[in-house]
């Protein structure tokens, strides 16, 4: 009964808002289209119809930024009803799209971008985001006092240091999502009890796709020792995420973590492929099996705050491949090759 009195209102507001969740059908007409123009109208006739403008442009950053501002508001409206410590949990999440923002500013200030300043309008999520202070500040230094108020003072003014010395944006990006999840965990851990077990559970997943997909990004573009990618990985509690943040990058490493993913590990049509396609099918792989475990959660009764997770991580991945829509058709990608790009669609 105390689980019903707690979540039982955000139970019954999140259930209204999953028919609002874009299905196989819905992607399917949203890569048809050949041009962007024609992608946003299809994106109109959807749910989001009521959320994003008539006319974006044709900026296709513009596009996505628009959708993610729509995922975010229709997010909130499941943590609204939260009080307590639950409610600390649904603002935590929520902030995952102001930190989305941030990092995107922070790319514009370290890339010295002016030609984007007609999208660096954000909505307040649950801080205020000074955008123009930080794409117009001179020194890392001047960004973390811009966002003293916040918790992103603390990992930005510990990895200014680091990012003086390397000069990449990616260091300071690593000790913000580190900070994240860091944050979220304690929150979900503070709950106590089923809510705490399954809530761990739920955010791990997302731990583990983040962690392969960051490790994917190491691998191929940064020049980064494999004995060093360790120190590059969100601390997790799944053996995936332990196994990541522990050892080298070696294949053992790569069958060891496929077995945990998959009973069997990989096939053995899958192990002549390189290592960044084994890593990307195991993103693929964490991915599916994060829908699905958050559709069954959410088929049935979850009088926890795994309803809200679930919720939130299907919201997550539905923006992801919102986003592989408007950046792929930006490049030219065509249907075929966009819809292999999409996750857990249903």
């Amino acid at each position: 009964m105390r689980s019903l009195a707690r979540y039982g209102v955000t139970n019954a507001v999140t259930r209204t808002m999953l028919t609002e969740l874009l299905t196989k059908e819905d992607f399917d007409a949203l890569v048809r289209p050949p041009s962007l123009e024609e992608t946003w109208i299809a994106l109109r006739k959807t749910a989001y119809g009521e959320w994003v403008p008539e006319d974006p442009g044709v900026n296709p950053l513009t596009m996505e930024k628009l959708v993610r501002e729509a995922t975010a508001l229709r997010f909130k409206r499941s943590t609204r009803t939260l009080k307590g410590k639950p409610k600390q949990v649904g603002t935590l999440l929520l902030s995952r799209w102001e930190l989305d923002n941030l990092e995107f500013a922070l790319r514009l200030w370290h890339g010295q971008d002016e030609s984007l300043g007609e999208i660096l309008s954000y909505p307040s999520f649950v801080h205020p985001m000074p955008v123009f202070e930080i794409v117009g500040a001179e020194t890392i230094d001047e960004i973390a006092v811009a966002l003293k108020d916040t918790p992103y003072f603390e990992p930005i003014t510990a990895s200014a240091k680091t990012y003086k010395q390397k000069r990449s944006i990616f260091y300071v990006e690593v000790a913000l999502e580190k900070d994240y999840y860091r944050r979220v965990l304690d929150a979900i851990r503070a709950l106590g009890g089923r809510d705490a077990l399954e809530g761990e559970k739920i955010i791990a997943a997302e731990i583990d796709k983040f962690n392969l997909t960051w490790f994917a990004r190491l691998f191929r573009y940064y020049d980064v020792r494999s004995q060093e990618f360790r120190e590059y990985m969100i601390p997790g509690p799944s053996p995936v995420s332990a196994r990541l943040a522990s050892a080298d990058l070696t294949a053992d490493l790569l069958d060891d973590i496929s077995s945990r993913v998959m009973p069997g590990g990989l096939g053995e049509e899958d192990k002549g492929v390189s290592s960044i396609e084994r890593v990307s099918l195991l993103e693929h792989m964490v991915n599916e099996m994060a829908v699905d475990v958050s559709r069954r959660l959410l088929a049935g009764y979850p009088f926890r705050i795994t309803g809200t997770l679930s919720f939130y991580l299907l919201k997550r991945i539905e923006l992801r491949n919102l986003s592989t829509v408007f950046v792929g058709k930006a490049s030219g990608l065509g249907a075929n090759e966009l819809s292999g790009r999409l996750y857990g669609l249903r």
